[in-house]
Order: structure tokens, then sequence, then C-alpha cells
């Protein structure tokens, strides 16, 4: 059966990567899990937002890294989507985690660079074990040396690797970093890199599916896909059920 991850929650119809977003997406019974991404403040918290800027999606500038989380808390991250949403907070991850626990699946992208966010991975990994989360989270990133150090730091917590473009390789790849999950660009999808991904017995993950005919075709390739999208209320999941947008 076709999985479906709302990307950085709900993000169609709330501002990403804020609570209202999520919030929306683990009340939902048919969504089966959330993504988000996982930046480091300049105090070493774990916090939920996708640039590396504050820019886009704030109502700060400059990089997330330079400010401490009491200042990063103080941002609004809602407004420029809809007033509606003015002063939404930028949220620590173990806010979310909290909140989705015993709900859904969390797929936690590390925002890593090189060594961008020193401690990145063991701070990510104290959260989840922390709240016990280890068999509910899946670490993702286009990193994937970060990725393995988050399993040399706990070997029971899934990884996924995360590609953008073309690549070969694929389960050589999955193989040495003892992988669980491949998660790849809907454009760069091919029939022969879900066999061989699926062959392995490795869950093939694509991102990021906004448009019904879309789905439709990556569905047709095959119905056991993990397929991540800003708008799961435009597509036909559970036996052709629609999601209604709220």
């Amino acid at each position: 059966m076709t999985k479906l991850v709302a990307h950085r929650g709900w993000s169609g119809l709330a501002p990403e990567n804020t609570m209202s977003a999520f919030s929306k997406a683990l009340n939902h019974p048919d969504i089966d899990a959330i993504e988000l991404d996982v930046h480091l403040s300049k105090d070493g918290v774990p916090v939920v937002i996708h640039d590396f800027t504050l820019d886009r999606t704030t109502s700060g500038e400059g990089f997330v890294s330079d400010y401490p989380v009491d200042e990063l808390r103080q941002l609004d991250a809602g407004g420029w989507f809809d007033a509606r949403f003015a002063n939404e907070r930028i949220p620590l991850l173990e806010e979310v985690l909290v909140q989705a626990k015993g709900k859904k699946r969390v797929l936690v992208e590390l925002k890593q660079k090189g060594n961008w966010y020193e401690g990145l991975e063991q701070a990510v990994v104290n959260l989840i074990q922390r709240n016990d989360m280890c068999q509910e989270v899946l670490v993702i990133s286009f990193d994937h040396k970060a990725l393995q150090k988050v399993k040399e730091l706990d070997k029971s917590i899934s990884i996924g690797l995360v590609f953008f473009g073309s690549t070969m390789l694929v389960g050589e790849q999955v193989r040495y970093a003892k992988a669980s999950y491949v998660g790849m660009h809907h454009e760069f999808v091919t029939q022969a890199i879900i066999d061989e991904v699926q062959g392995l017995g490795i869950e093939m993950g694509v991102w990021t599916v906004d448009e019904e005919y879309s789905i439709e075709e990556l569905i047709m390739m095959s119905d056991q896909l993990t397929i991540t999208t800003n708008h799961p209320e435009r597509f036909p999941v559970r036996e052709n059920l629609m999601i209604v947008g709220e």
C-alpha cells in the first residue's frame, strides 16, 4: 500500500515546518508520517526550519546558526504564509517529537553540510533516545556521512539516503550505509531504480509530488512507494478515498 508523508507538515494548508502544519497532518488518519528539517541553533539546540537562513520563512534574517534558541523563538515563522498564522514560532525538534509520539512516523532530515553544524547528529540522537522514539523516527539526509554518524551513535535508529539527480550504484550505497530507506526526487525516479531498491527489501521514497497525475504515474510503477507531498488533500489514497483538506 502506498504510504503518504506530509512534507514539512501539511505545508499546503499551513506554513511549512510549524506546529500548525504538523498538527493538521498528525490528526488526519490517512497520513502515515510527517517530514521535517532540522538545523542547530548557536547554542546547540535542534530547531525545525528548512533553509540555512531565516529570511524566506521568518521575520528574521541571516543564518540560523548565528542565533541562540531564545532569539530564534521570538521570530514570526507563519505570517509570510497567511496573516492567520502570524506569530507561529520556529518549533524545537523535541516539541514535534512529543506531539508525534504514538501517532505518526517522523522523517527527520538533517540539514547538515559537511561539518556546518558540529554536534547536530549527537543532539538529534539524544532527543530521539530521550523520547523513546528510536522505532518511530527515520533520520534522512543528503549528507550521507551525517547518517553514518547517526548509525555509529545508535544502531537501532533507521536511516535513509536522500538523492537529488541521477545516481548510480544505489544498491551498493544502501548496503554500505546500512540504510533502510532511499528517497529520490520524482523527476529522477525510474522503474529500474524502484525495482532495484525494493528488490533489496528497502523502502523507496519519492518527493515532492504535488500533482495528481504524477502520483498516479508513480503508483503504476509500484503501489508500495512512500510518497512525500505538500498537498495530501489532492491525492486519492487508501482505495481511492480522497483526503479532504481542512
